[in-house]
């Protein structure tokens, strides 16, 4: 019997992408499962937070400072937005103004307290002193871009398609990519 050239190459693919395929299915389905979870452990996080009176700080500091990266990160690639010290503002096609304000509850601190949680967990074993250091800078600095890549997306969103769109992606896909994130990170 003949074989036929790259019949192993062919069936190794195949297998791949079915491994692939099915990973990629077990972690939507998973994901799916965990975001009423996630969704109702922020809704504790931040009552806890409001509580102890942090979303001050947030809102001062934190805010600004995430609304001018995330307009550069727009403005870089072409959106034209402008942006305030709680607000970001576009002009629509049609003349009008448009305007999405963030608020201390959006910059993604949720998702650092989910990594600090992970990090605490994930590195109590046997490592050396500088893989844990590793570990934190990739983390810290992952969940920082992710949540940059979060906030503009959320806005492109808004901007492309509107404001009841953006809202859903806000409130949902982009938890999924904190969740995603964290996936990742600790594979």
């Amino acid at each position: 019997m003949q074989k036929r050239p790259f019949q192993n190459l062919q069936q190794q693919l195949n297998s791949t992408s079915h491994q692939l395929f099915r990973n990629i299915f077990l972690l939507t389905a998973l994901i799916l499962i965990v975001l009423p979870f996630w969704n109702s452990l922020q809704d504790v996080l931040t009552k806890i937070v409001m509580s102890i009176g942090w979303y001050r700080q947030i809102q001062n500091i934190i805010v600004p400072y995430e609304l001018k990266v995330t307009g550069s990160i727009l403005s870089l690639v072409g959106f034209p937005v402008r942006v305030g010290e709680a607000y970001m503002e576009w002009t629509r096609a049609d003349g009008k103004n448009e305007a999405i304000y963030l608020v201390w509850n959006c910059v993604g601190w949720q998702s650092l307290v989910l990594l600090v949680v992970t990090l605490l967990t994930g590195l109590s074993g046997k490592h050396t002193w500088m893989s844990k250091i590793e570990a934190l800078a990739i983390g810290f600095l992952g969940t920082y871009l992710i949540n940059m890549l979060r906030l503009s997306l959320v806005v492109a969103i808004y901007f492309w398609f509107g404001r009841q769109v953006g809202v859903v992606f806000h409130d949902y896909f982009s938890n999924l990519m904190t969740i995603a994130w964290l996936f990742v990170f600790w594979r």
